[in-house]
């Protein structure tokens, strides 16, 4: 079963370029693991969210998920350190459509 993740960070001020800048590294590797189906990438419209960015992405199953996030989290986890950058993911499933 397809699920959906739900991955929001909060990126200090004045780290939001860079940050960008090395999500468009992790997209380019995670986009090729097996079991991604897509994703989108979102920027906060208010400067001051907590939460200023969030990846909203589909996988075929949680499984094929976490062997990709075992392969890049150590790397991603560094990276947001040295950025000051939190990261908050989840797995969802739809509970149901309005």
């Amino acid at each position: 079963m397809a699920v959906t993740l739900i991955n929001v960070f909060s990126v200090p001020k004045g780290k939001e370029d860079e940050f960008v800048k090395w999500w468009q590294d992790v997209k380019a590797n995670i986009t090729t693991q097996p079991g991604f189906i897509s994703g989108k990438f979102h920027k906060s419209l208010k400067p001051d969210s907590k939460f200023n960015f969030i990846n909203v992405a589909m996988w075929e199953n949680e499984d094929l998920y976490w062997k990709a996030y075992e392969k890049s989290a150590a790397p991603m986890k560094s990276k947001l350190e040295h950025m000051g950058a939190e990261m908050v993911p989840a797995l969802y499933n739809v509970a149901f459509e309005y």
